[in-house]
This record gives structure tokens, C-alpha cells and sequence, in this order.
């Protein structure tokens, strides 16, 4: 019962999702590959000036910066300069330890993270359990055709809350217990 109350929570919390903060301006914004409203959104919020730097975590090795923005219809000679793609990332857990090192190694203070309104918890918890005091602004997108009444919707919050429950429970745990990390 509490978990199915929880999956209607979890469903209605992505729907209501929506970009904090619009105005202000961080640091730098981490895009989490997986769509490409994702990463044409942090295009548009690096070319909008809401941010000096765009780290975009887990981007195939063979992409490179000029090919990636080629997708995009904006000033590629204002953005190409501050875009550091990561290659290394190859699930939300490596996103976050990526984004780490990147954020580590150009002291990165504020961070606008940008990756899709289903996947936003469970990134968010895992970023803040890398970089516990890094200011994170949220900023969700919603893949084309993602709502409510669509065939997709529902299986991909179901796997997602199941997703965002075991991570925390992991987390937890090694919160309790720091030898359980096998990082």
C-alpha cells in the first residue's frame, strides 16, 4: 500500500516538475546524456548566460564537441569554448561520480542540472552524495510525448521509482555503514 501511494507520489512529482530558478545564473550546468532535449537544453541556458561552463556527462567516446552542437541551432562559436563533454559515465551513478571530478577539478560551486523530469530524483540524490554542499538547481526537461495518458508514461515512472527506492535505500546504507561502499 505505502509503496503504491509512493509510485502515485513519485508519477505526480514528475508531472509537476518544472526548471528552479529559471533567472539565476551557476556556476556551471551539467547535462545528463540520454535525450536530445536534454542536451540542446543546455545549449540554450550556456548561450542564455546562466552559466560560464556545460559539462555534459556520459557522451559516447567516438562524439565530438563540434559534431555534438552541429545538432544545435544556436552560436556554436559562443558555447564550443565553455563545453567539456565527459566520456567515461555510463549510468546515473557514474554521471554523478563524473560530474564530480569535473566539478572538483574547475571548482565548481553552483550547478544547474539538467536531465529529464523522470530521472531528476534519483540524479539529484546521487549528485548530492557526491558533492554534498555543491548549490544545485534543478532543471527537468520533459521528453517529447511524456505525459500521463501516453503508453510510455507509466512503465518509465514504475521503473524509475523503483530505481530512485533502491538507490536511497543503498545510500542509506552506507550512510550507516561506510564499509559497505565498493566504489
Amino acid at each position: 500500500m505505502f509503496w503504491a501511494l509512493g509510485w502515485l507520489w513519485f508519477a505526480a512529482s514528475v508531472v509537476a516538475a518544472k526548471p528552479q530558478a529559471p533567472e539565476a545564473k551557476t556556476d556551471a550546468i551539467i547535462v545528463l546524456t540520454g535525450g536530445d532535449k536534454r542536451v540542446n537544453t543546455g545549449l540554450d541556458l550556456l548561450a542564455d548566460d546562466k552559466a560560464k561552463y556545460l559539462f555534459i556527462s556520459g557522451v559516447n567516446a567516438k562524439v565530438r564537441p563540434e559534431e555534438l552542437i552541429a545538432l544545435w541551432n544556436g552560436d556554436h562559436d559562443k558555447v564550443l569554448p565553455k563545453l567539456t563533454l565527459g566520456y567515461t559515465a555510463d549510468s546515473t551513478a557514474t554521471n554523478a561520480t563524473e560530474s564530480q571530478e569535473w566539478i572538483k577539478k574547475n571548482n565548481i560551486h553552483s550547478v544547474r542540472l539538467v536531465t529529464a523530469n523522470y530521472h531528476m530524483a534519483r540524479s539529484t540524490l546521487l549528485m548530492k552524495k557526491q558533492v554534498p554542499d555543491l548549490e544545485l538547481i534543478k532543471h527537468p526537461v520533459v521528453p517529447d510525448g511524456f505525459e500521463p495518458w501516453k503508453e510510455q508514461f507509466w512503465p518509465l515512472t514504475f521503473q524509475e521509482y523503483n530505481k530512485f527506492l533502491m538507490t536511497w535505500l543503498r545510500l542509506d546504507l552506507i550512510d550507516k555503514n561506510p564499509s559497505l561502499d565498493k566504489k
